[in-house]
C-alpha cells in the first residue's frame, strides 16, 4: 500500500504572499500549530504558529507589511505518494506534507491516522507470520538467552507432547536433555542431530539467534524422519538383497542365464561365459533363438520351451565348445500369472561326472580323517589341559596336530603370554617323539651370551677355565630323539646363529673343546614375540637361518582377538586357584563383559595373574564386577601404555573412537559428570554435548 491512501486535504493552506497577520489569526482561530504554504500547486514552505508570533513581536517589520513568506520554513521533508508509510515514522510532526511524482502538493498525512494504519498492518503481519510458522511441517522451538521458551509452533507441540502453556517456561524444566542452552553459550550451529521422543525418530538442526552481533537466544527446527528412516532401511535392504543376489549368481559353479518374457537375454554369470568361451555381449539383449542359429547351442531351446509352456523344462544340449551340458529352464511368474522371466541353469556334465567320482573319494577320506581328528584333538587338548573355544585357536591346534606327524621345523610367532610354549608342547606330545624323547626348552634371551653356547652344545672336560672335569651335555643332546624349543630365538647372538644353522643342516653338533661331531635326531621348534623378518632386514638375524626355521610358521593370535577363550580360561584359573588355596570362590557374570573388553596386553599370562590376584584379595565368595574393573584399572595404569594401536586407520576416525572410549570410561568410573569432565580436561557442558553426540549416558 502506498502513502497516497492516507493523504487528506489540509485544514489550512496559505499563499507565500498572504499577509502574515491574517494567516496567524486564522491559525489561532482554527487551533492549528502549523500549515503548508503553497504557490502554483507547489509546496513552498511550512508556516509554524510559534515562529510567526515570535517574528511579529520582534518588530523586525511592520506588522501590516509582513508576509507569510517572511516567516515560513523552507527546509522541510516531503513524501512521495507512492512511498512506504513506515518511512513516515521518522518524522515527529503532527502532520506530514505529501506531493506527487511531479512535485505537486497533494495534501497531508496526520500521525494519528498513520499510527492506526501501521498498528493494523503490524497486527496483520504478525498474524501472517504466525500462520506461516503453523503451516510449516517442521517443529520450531526457540528460547531466549535465559533459556525461556519464546516460540513454539503447533507441530513442535504435537511432536514434543506439550501445549502453548509451555511458552515462558525454562526449556530444561520441560526437556532436561535439551542442548539449546548450550547453543546459546557456544554459538555453534549443529545439523542433523538425531533424538528419540515419544517413540519417534526426530532429526534436529540447532542454531543461535544473533541480533546486533550478540547471541540473544537459540532456535531448533526438527523433523520427524521415522517414516523416512523406515523407507531408507527398506531401500538399503533391497540394495543388499540385490548385491546378495548378484553374489549368489556369480558364485554358482553352473552357468546361469536370465531371459525376459520375449526370450531375450538379460544377464549371464561368469561360469556360463567360461563354459561357452563367450562374454556377456553375445547373450545380453539377444533373442535366445539366435543363439541356436549362431551355433552357440545345438538341439532345441530349453529356455524357449520353459517360456512357452510355463513349466520347468530340463534337457541335454551340446554347446559350441563341444561339451555336453545339462540345461534346466525355470519360469518365473508375475502377479498376473504370466511368465516374466526364465532362469536357465547350464551344468557341465563332463566335469560333473568327474567331480562326482572325486567327491566320493574325498568325502570318504575327509570323513575318515575328520572322525579321527575330531576324536584326537579334544583328547589331546584335554590331556594337555589346554583351554580353547575360539575357531581361530581350534584351527591353530588342528594345524599343530597335523604338523606333529612330521619332523618339519616350526616357527611359532605371537605376543608375549599368548601360549607359544603350550603350543610347542602340544606339537611334541602329539608326535611319535613323545614316547621316546623329551621336550626340552631354553630361553635364548634369558641366558648371557658367554653361557648360552655351552648350554646349547655342552663342553668337554677342561674346555675352558672353570669348566667341570666331567662332560657336560648341552640342550641339543638332552633333547635327542625328542623336541627342543628355542624360545625368544630373535635374541640369539649372531655368532651362535651360524652354529644353529649348521645344526639344522647337518643334524650334528660339536661340544665346546670337542673335535668329534655328535649326530643328533632333534625336532626343532623356535618361538619369538618379535617381528623376525624385521630383524633380518635390520641385519640382526641371518636370512638363511630365518628360512631354515620358517618351514611351518604358526602365528598365535593375542587374547584380545579371541574373546571366546577369555571366559573358559578365567573359569579354569579360578578352579585351579580354588583348589590351590582351598577356597570356593566364583565370578560375577557381570564381570564377563569387563574381561572381554580389556586389551590383555600380557595375554593369557596376564589373565592368569589377574585371576589369582582377585581370588587372593577378595573376601567374599563372589568376585564382583566392580572388583574386576578396579584391579584391571590399577594393573593397566601401572604396567600398560594408556593407548594401544592394533591397526592403521584414518586419524579423524581414530580420534572419534578414542574420544568415545575415554568419555565412556570416565562416566563409568566417576560418580558425577563434573568429576568425569575434570579428569578428561573438559568443561561440564562440553562433556555433556560430546556424550550426547556418541549416545552415552551416565
Amino acid at each position: 500500500m502506498g502513502i497516497q491512501k492516507l493523504v487528506s486535504p489540509s485544514t489550512l493552506v496559505f499563499n507565500p504572499d498572504q499577509p502574515l497577520k491574517e494567516a496567524l489569526e486564522t491559525m489561532i482561530n482554527e487551533d492549528v500549530c502549523s500549515a503548508p504554504v503553497v504557490r502554483n500547486n507547489q509546496l513552498a514552505g511550512i508556516l509554524q504558529l510559534t515562529a510567526g508570533l515570535r517574528f511579529t513581536r520582534s518588530g523586525e517589520k511592520h506588522e501590516q507589511e509582513s508576509k507569510v513568506k517572511d516567516v515560513m520554513e523552507t527546509e522541510f521533508t516531503t513524501y512521495r505518494e507512492n512511498e512506504d508509510p513506515e518511512k513516515a515514522l521518522l518524522n515527529y510532526d503532527s502532520w506530514l506534507p505529501v506531493e506527487d511524482s511531479d512535485g505537486n502538493f497533494k495534501g497531508v498525512i496526520y500521525q494519528k491516522e498513520l499510527a492506526a494504519y501501521l498498528q493494523e498492518s503490524f497486527a496483520a503481519n504478525r498474524q501472517r507470520t504466525q500462520s506461516l510458522l503453523e503451516s510449516v511441517p517442521n517443529g520450531i522451538i526457540a528460547i531466549n538467552r535465559a533459556g525461556n521458551i519464546v516460540l513454539l509452533n503447533q507441530e513442535a507441540c504435537r511432536r514434543l507432547g506439550v501445549d502453548r502453556s509451555a511458552i515462558g517456561k525454562h526449556i530444561k524444566e520441560l526437556f532436561p536433555a535439551s542442548r539449546l542452552p548450550e547453543t546459546c553459550e557456544t554459538g555453534d550451529i549443529q545439523y542433523g542431530q538425531k533424538l528419540e521422543t515419544n517413540g519417534r525418530t526426530i532429526i534436529s538442526n540447532r542454531a543461535p539467534i544473533v541480533c546486533n552481533n550478540k547471541i540473544t537466544g537459540a532456535l531448533a527446527v526438527f523433523q520427524d524422519i521415522t517414516e523416512l528412516e523406515k523407507v531408507s532401511s527398506e531401500l538399503a535392504s533391497v540394495q543388499q538383497l540385490n548385491r546378495e543376489l548378484d553374489a549368489i549368481i556369480e558364485s554358482s559353479f553352473d552357468g546361469v542365464m536370465i531371459t525376459d518374457d520375449q526370450g531375450r537375454g538379460i544377464r549371464i554369470n561368469q561360469a556360463l561365459a567360461r563354459l561357452t568361451g563367450l562374454d556377456a555381449t553375445h547373450f545380453e539383449g539377444k533373442l535366445i533363438n539366435n543363439l541356436f542359429e549362431t551355433g552357440i547351442f545345438h538341439h532345441e531351446s530349453v529356455t524357449v520351451r520353459a517360456l512357452q509352456e510355463g513349466r520347468i523344462v530340463t534337457g541335454v544340449q551340446k554347446i559350441i565348445t563341444g561339451k555336453e551340458v545339462l540345461v534346466t529352464g525355470s519360469p518365473i511368474f508375475g502377479s498376473d500369472g504370466k511368465v516374466i522371466r526364465v532362469v536357465t541353469n547350464v551344468r557341465d556334465m563332463t566335469e560333473l561326472n568327474k567331480l562326482n567320482e572325486e567327491l566320493k573319494e574325498s568325502k570318504l577320506l575327509a570323513s575318515r580323517y575328520q572322525t579321527e581328528l575330531s576324536q584326537f584333538i579334544p583328547e589331546r587338548l584335554s590331556k594337555d589341559k589346554i583351554i580353547a573355544k575360539s575357531p581361530g585357536m581350534m584351527e591353530i591346534f588342528n594345524l599343530a596336530v597335523r604338523t606333529a606327524q612330521t619332523d618339519a621345523t616350526v616357527l611359532i610367532l605371537g605376543e608375549s603370554g599368548v601360549g607359544k610354549e603350550v603350543l610347542a608342547r602340544i606339537i611334541h606330545n602329539a608326535s611319535s617323539r613323545a614316547n621316546i624323547g623329551s621336550f626340552v626348552q631354553i630361553n635364548c634371551g634369558a641366558i648371557p651370551e658367554n653361557l648360552l653356547e655351552s648350554e646349547l652344545f655342552g663342553y668337554e672336560p677342561g674346555a675352558f677355565t672353570g669348566a667341570n672335569r666331567e662332560v657336560k651335555l648341552g640342550m641339543f643332546e638332552i633333547a635327542d630323539r625328542g623336541t627342543l624349543l628355542l624360545d625368544e630365538i630373535g635374541d640369539m647372538p649372531t655368532n651362535l646363529q651360524v652354529k644353529l644353522l649348521r645344526v639344522l643342516q647337518e643334524q650334528e653338533i660339536y661340544r665346546i673343546g670337542g673335535t668329534k661331531p655328535i649326530k643328533l635326531d632333534v625336532r626343532i621348534i623356535a618361538a619369538t614375540n618379535q617381528d623376525i623378518w624385521e630383524r633380518v632386514q635390520e641385519g640382526a638375524f641371518r636370512e638363511d637361518l630365518f628360512y631354515r626355521l620358517n618351514v611351518v610358521p604358526i602365528e598365535v593370535p593375542p587374547l584380545r582377538e579371541r574373546k571366546e577363550d577369555i571366559l573358559p580360561l578365567a573359569m579354569h584359573f579360578i578352579q585351579t586357584y580354588n583348589e590351590k588355596y582351598g577356597v570356593k570362590k566364583r565370578l560375577d557374570p557381570n564381570a564377563l563383559p569387563i574381561l572381554e573388553s580389556y586389551s590383555w596386553s600380557g595375554n593369557v599370562r596376564e589373565l592368569q595373574n589377574v585371576m589369582e590376584r582377585l581370588l587372593v584379595i577378595t573376601d567374599d565368595e563372589v568376585i564382583e564386577a566392580r572388583q574386576v574393573r578396579e584391579q584391571l584399572a590399577k594393573f593397566k595404569n601401572k604396567f600398560h601404555s594408556p593407548i594401544m594401536v592394533n591397526e592403521l586407520m584414518p586419524i579423524p576416525e581414530a580420534k572419534e573412537i578414542l574420544e568415545k572410549k575415554l568419555i565412556r570410561m570416565a562416566l563409568d568410573n566417576y560418580p558425577s559428570i563434573r568429576k568425569a569432565a575434570e579428569v578428561l580436561g573438559l568443561d561440564h557442558s562440553n562433556i555433556i554435548r560430546k556424550a550426547a553426540k556418541y549416545g552415552l549416558q551416565k
